[in-house]
């Protein structure tokens, strides 16, 4: 009956993301909750509620197919009430009630993504009623912390470079322009490779991110007693990105001796995606820990188009939240990220790196056995302290030393 007593109800938020800082004005949750009735009504209360709720899915867990759900935050704030706490009669027509509620600096991120609702924020208005079941309206809000890495202006790039040699005997060089991306954004990948196999060449190249999720709650005692367990874990590993740059013989270009020395270096983009459905943030609290990695695999083939090296190397990401990037009805406004902190550029070709100083100075000597003055300030970086070899003795016969 008091369904049909209802015209209309309309809870509203005013934000549906809230960011959370120490160093800013204490945030808040605020909105309306609109009431329409037909005819007079027996209530016993109104009140609203901030609720947090941390649920891990429980599918093939102790053969049981639904989330196990725990509350983590909650704050309520009265709308409407008789003093007497008693049932009190609401007249007919439209009433409106405001609410606020004050955030503290401390609080659990929501987190979702692709397959997972681990933490989420809800504001419930709920009508009590004597003896009849409760009226509930409600909406889901994001919170989040704003990230160290978004308040501290000082904050210096983290570029990360992975250069060495493979046990498959190729020379690699990899780049990136920050390991602490923002969520969405797009940043680059710089590639440098220099197989010494003969006859090797660069096949394609595929780059993913990887996210690893992990999850837990503590067992009941039930739980605990039965299967020998303190905690129920909920563990999965997706793709968030993946992309193949493939290479043909036409990307070849062959030595002036005719010698198989060539090298690859290029940079490609990587999109992470832009919606909170389909990854999340990087985060480690007790619960719930969420991390990612940067896979790029090269593989190389022979004359024959043969497979003859595979070499994969990870790079750590941390992907944090910031309020630059969730926009309008939770549009997600991804940044391109361009810059490289010091030099952007991997090692030279071999041919055009600089030969060694003892072997240049050799080479200089004339046909006398006498050496001249050397100079190889030319041969250095501007950067570089200048040097030279300055003219020196032969060295004595072996039968004028004894």
């Amino acid at each position: 009956m008091f369904r049909e007593h209802i015209i209309g109800s309309k809870l509203s938020l005013d934000d549906s993301c809230i960011y959370v800082s120490e160093e800013r004005h204490p945030a808040s949750v605020t909105g309306r909750f609109s009431l329409s009735l037909a005819q007079i009504v027996s209530i016993k209360s109104i009140k609203v509620r901030l609720r947090g709720i941390l649920a891990i899915p429980m599918e093939g867990v102790f053969g049981s197919a639904e989330s196990r759900e725990q509350i983590t935050f909650e704050l309520e704030q009265p709308l409407a009430s008789s003093k007497t706490l008693n049932v009190f009669q609401m007249p007919a027509g439209d009433h409106t009630f405001l609410f606020n509620f004050q955030l503290p600096s401390k609080i659990l991120d929501t987190v979702t993504g692709a397959n997972n609702q681990y933490h989420t924020y809800r504001v419930e208005v709920i009508i009590e009623r004597r003896l009849k079941s409760d009226f509930v309206v409600s909406q889901s809000i994001r919170i989040y912390r704003v990230s160290d890495l978004e308040t501290s202006y000082s904050r210096p790039h983290c570029p990360l470079t992975l250069e060495g040699h493979s046990n498959e005997n190729i020379q690699y060089c990899l780049s990136i322009a920050d390991r602490n991306v923002p969520f969405g954004c797009t940043f680059p990948v710089e590639c440098w490779f220099a197989p010494l196999l003969k006859y090797a060449t660069l096949n394609a190249v595929t780059i993913k991110v990887i996210e690893t999720q992990t999850a837990r709650l503590e067992a009941t005692a039930a739980e605990s007693v039965r299967h020998n367990v303190r905690f129920i874990t909920s563990a999965q590993t997706q793709t968030v990105f993946s992309k193949t740059v493939e290479f043909s013989q036409e990307d070849e270009s062959p030595s002036d001796d005719g010698l198989s020395e060539i090298e690859w270096r290029f940079t490609t983009p990587v999109s992470l995606p832009e919606s909170l459905n389909a990854c999340s943030q990087s985060i480690s609290t007790r619960h719930i820990k969420i991390s990612h990695e940067l896979f790029i695999t090269a593989e190389f083939r022979d004359e024959a188009g043969d497979p003859t090296a595979v070499i994969t190397q990870v790079m750590p990401l941390k992907i944090y939240m910031t309020p630059n990037v969730v926009g309008e009805n939770l549009s997600i406004r991804g940044q391109d990220i361009q810059y490289i902190q010091g030099s952007r550029s991997p090692p030279p070709p071999y041919k055009e790196r600089f030969s060694d100083l003892i072997v240049s100075a050799a080479a200089q000597l004339d046909i006398c056995g006498q050496p001249t003055l050397a100079e190889i300030n030319s041969a250095r970086s501007s950067s570089e302290q200048s040097a030279s070899v300055h003219t020196l003795e032969p060295s004595p016969r072996y039968e004028e030393v004894v």
